[in-house]
């Protein structure tokens, strides 16, 4: 059965500005994709949260996720505060990137945020980003084991665990199917060229990474929920990109339906 595929925002911040929020639910709209996820960064105007409950109604998309980052001890209050006040948002990914105090007091913030969540009906998907505190996905699934919550899981990025070698694809997918909420995927190279030095973020059919691989082994552990394209580092024409980016993933799924039995047993 073919994935709804979302786009993160990250498409549209581009070396020539960031594309206005209608401007980018549009696009996504003509090009057919189902949804969008959205980016809350810290310090930076958090107006277009307030145009999230319309998406639905005006483009037909899907708000798939808010997308937010957690600097312990520095910007918690302001992550309280859009927890408490975003609408029209049931899923928020959360990538821990900092933190002042220590694994003790990610956890205390992790539980306050997760309050607000389970009284508001949302649900946190920890998030695993390289360079980031929580970089593994095992370090996420120890924190979804640790909280035990059914409103808190993890979001599997194709990319941060391409790029930080994690490998045995198969058996990080199983560790984290018991909390698996959402899934992103890119193509990418390991380069210095890409993004931090480490590896290139690319269109899904680009690169080094086999994506056909990944979407299968999803579907061997039975993941049947949206699949996001990360568009972070992409140059040139975003539409060009974004076309070519949904076209790879309806090929994927495609092709999956047909050959089930194709992909490489990843380890």
């Amino acid at each position: 059965m073919p994935h709804p595929i979302h786009a993160l925002d990250s498409f549209f911040y581009t070396s020539m500005g960031v594309y206005a929020f209608e401007s980018q639910c549009e696009m996504l709209a003509e090009l057919g994709y189902d949804g969008i996820t959205v980016s809350a960064w810290s310090g930076q105007p958090l107006t277009d949260l307030a145009l999230l409950p319309s998406v639905k109604a005006r483009y037909g998309l899907d708000i798939a996720a808010l997308y937010a980052v957690l600097h312990e001890g520095r910007n918690d209050k302001l992550l309280h505060h859009i927890f408490e006040t975003v609408e029209g948002v049931e899923l928020i990914e959360l990538a821990v990137q900092t933190s002042v105090n220590g694994a003790n007091a990610i956890k205390r913030s992790i539980a306050s945020l997760l309050a607000i969540a389970e009284r508001r009906g949302m649900r946190i998907a920890l998030y695993p980003h390289l360079r980031h505190v929580t970089h593994s996905t095992q370090q996420v699934v120890d924190l979804c084991r640790y909280f035990n919550h059914p409103q808190l899981g993890a979001s599997f990025n194709g990319y941060h665990w391409y790029a930080g070698q994690e490998g045995q694809l198969e058996q990080r997918l199983a560790a984290m199917k018991p909390w698996l909420m959402q899934v992103v995927v890119s193509g990418s190279a390991l380069s210095q060229l890409g993004w931090g030095g480490v590896a290139t973020m690319e269109p899904p059919d680009r690169g080094e990474l086999d994506n056909f691989s990944l979407v299968g082994a999803l579907d061997r552990l039975g993941y049947q929920g949206s699949i996001g394209i990360l568009g972070w580092d992409y140059g040139g024409d975003v539409y060009l990109k974004l076309q070519r980016s949904l076209a790879a993933m309806r090929a994927i799924d495609s092709r999956l339906a047909h050959h089930p039995a194709w992909p490489v047993a990843t380890t």
